[in-house]
């Protein structure tokens, strides 16, 4: 295989691979060219157009080259693009997070106008209701006699009460006078009395009938109290029943 001879040279100019290998001459059939032989160009022309043969060889571009150059070029333009959509979407989102914090502050401030523009108030109204003097001063009757469970008997109220008398029917005797007719011969007596009248509300005090009945008559008998109704308890504001021998007030 012959030998080839690079030309001695300081500078030619710039060849591709392809005009390299034109150039190359082999040594036994060509002379050394004098380096006077060669054209040289104007100084103002040589730094763009005159290279060393060792700088030419290294500006020659294999195609590996070429293609790592045009795969870094297609990356920077994916680069490019995500960078781009990605600031797109912050844009998006700082615009949407922009109108909640307006609408947030609206809303807030229309609370606020609000809240600060209405006032609510509670008005505690106490009412104390006095009682009547009847329910401090009063008799208590405990009296088992005038239940109306009790039998018949020979006990009368006639002359008891002959002044009106404040009573208050208390404890295992009863606590209060019989609201309907329990028939003869009941509390220890003939004549058994109850109230046929309306009892009264609370602080009250109501006048009603007193019915006495020795049989099956409801109210053979009669004669007017008034009740005080003390919140927990009546009290009887009684007086003498009529004149008949064994008549009484009958509790329950």
């Amino acid at each position: 295989m012959p030998k080839y001879q690079i030309p001695d040279v300081s500078f030619v100019k710039k060849l591709t691979s392809n005009e390299w290998a034109s150039k190359v001459i082999p040594i036994s059939n060509t002379k050394q060219q004098h380096p006077k032989n060669i054209k040289q160009l104007p100084p103002h022309e040589q730094k763009d157009s005159l290279c060393t043969p060792s700088d030419c060889f290294e500006n020659v571009e294999s195609s590996s080259d070429v293609m790592n150059i045009n795969n870094n070029k297609n990356n920077n333009k994916k680069y490019f693009k995500v960078l781009l959509i990605s600031v797109g979407v912050l844009l998006i989102l700082g615009v949407l997070a922009s109108v909640v914090m307006g609408i947030y502050a609206l809303v807030y401030i229309n609370k606020t106008t609000v809240a600060s523009t209405t006032v609510t108030t509670s008005t505690t109204s106490t009412t104390t209701t006095f009682l009547p003097p009847q329910c401090y001063s009063y008799t208590i009757i405990n009296d088992t006699t005038r239940l109306i469970t009790a039998g018949s008997g020979y006990a009368s109220d006639y002359g008891l009460f002959s002044t009106g008398t404040l009573v208050r029917f208390f404890g295992a005797g009863g606590t209060q006078i019989a609201t309907f007719p329990p028939g003869g011969y009941h509390c220890t007596a003939t004549y058994t009395g109850w109230y046929a009248g309306a009892l009264p509300s609370f602080s009250n005090t109501v006048t009603g009938i007193m019915c006495y009945t020795p049989g099956s008559s409801s109210c053979t008998l009669y004669n007017t109290i008034s009740v005080t109704n003390c919140g927990t308890f009546y009290v009887y504001n009684l007086i003498d029943p009529p004149n008949y021998s064994y008549i009484r007030y009958c509790t329950v």
